[in-house]
């Protein structure tokens, strides 16, 4: 079983002065009160909604209160089209290591769907195990923080993951243009790279945040074992010599290495996550060194 989802009150607050970092618009996406290079401020406004506890003050539209007794948010064109998809992978290698892959997964999930609603932007949260995605409602304003936390908590854990057939899957479902970031050990039985060239050339701007455990990284082991595969229960017999682990180290890089360029062809950002950080580090210091919030 997970461990349960574990995002402070004060890492809330903190993470609300924080801004997704956008690199370009998107096919039909303005700028709103995120950031990206070469972007400039949208002052033009387009629409309204009706206020929800926590919305921003500023936004209010106090010249529609004073004439017709109505409380709503003045909002652009840029805040109605940017959508954040957070993609998250619950199949059962997620569950490995000590905190567990998925328990990080869900903790800067969490995080970066506080940050969008706190600017104002939309938020979708997905389940992915399979090749099917377990969708939310379209999350929109900060008084719709709490059920996105919830549903974040709520993803139930699946066996296999194909990743790419699952982000095949979300480009023909989702015309909604925006930032999808996809949380996941990327241990998946076909290639990546299929999948991530349709959602960038959709207009996606697409964030890989690739969760490995320390274990997996830097396996301690000594002698003969029995490895059971925690999705396919496959059986394996290895001796764990200092050869085959040296081995595994070699084959670790170039498989890391090759992740790094089907992200770089694809035009995707790609950032590398052990399951042991603690969210706060994460949050505050590596997703702003890659460029991801600021």
């Amino acid at each position: 079983m997970a461990e349960p989802l574990v995002v402070s009150d004060r890492l809330l607050r903190r993470a609300e002065r924080l801004s997704l970092r956008l690199r370009r618009p998107g096919r039909g996406m303005t700028t709103g009160e995120h950031r990206g290079r070469g972007q400039t401020s949208s002052i033009e406004l387009s629409d309204h909604r009706a206020y929800a506890p926590g919305d921003d003050f500023r936004r209010v539209d106090w010249n529609a209160v004073a004439r017709l007794d109505t409380f709503n948010v003045k909002l652009s064109d840029a805040q109605q089209n940017l959508t954040l998809h957070v993609l998250i992978d619950r199949s059962a290698s997620m569950e490995f290591g000590t905190p567990s892959k998925s328990r990080l997964s869900e903790q800067i999930a969490a995080c970066l769907a506080y940050i969008a609603l706190a600017q104002l932007d939309a938020v979708r949260v997905y389940g992915v195990s399979g090749t099917r995605l377990a969708g939310s409602p379209r999350y929109w304003g900060k008084g719709q923080s709490s059920d996105a936390l919830r549903q974040v908590q709520s993803l139930g854990a699946g066996s296999t993951t194909d990743l790419a057939a699952a982000l095949s899957a979300f480009t023909a479902g989702h015309p909604e243009t925006g930032m999808l970031v996809l949380l996941s050990d990327l241990l998946s039985p076909t290639e990546l790279r299929s999948g991530l060239r349709q959602v960038t050339a959709a207009g996606f701007e697409v964030v890989i945040l690739h969760i490995l455990s320390p274990a997996e990284l830097h396996p301690s082991l000594a002698g003969n074992f029995e490895l059971v595969d925690a999705e396919t229960g496959a059986r394996r017999r290895i001796a764990a010599t200092p050869a085959a682990l040296d081995a595994y180290q070699r084959n670790l890089t170039a498989w890391r290495a090759a992740i790094v360029e089907d992200c770089r062809a694809a035009n995707a950002r790609y950032v590398p996550l052990t399951s042991d950080q603690p969210i706060d580090r994460v949050l505050l210091s590596d997703l702003r060194r890659h460029g991801l919030v600021e």
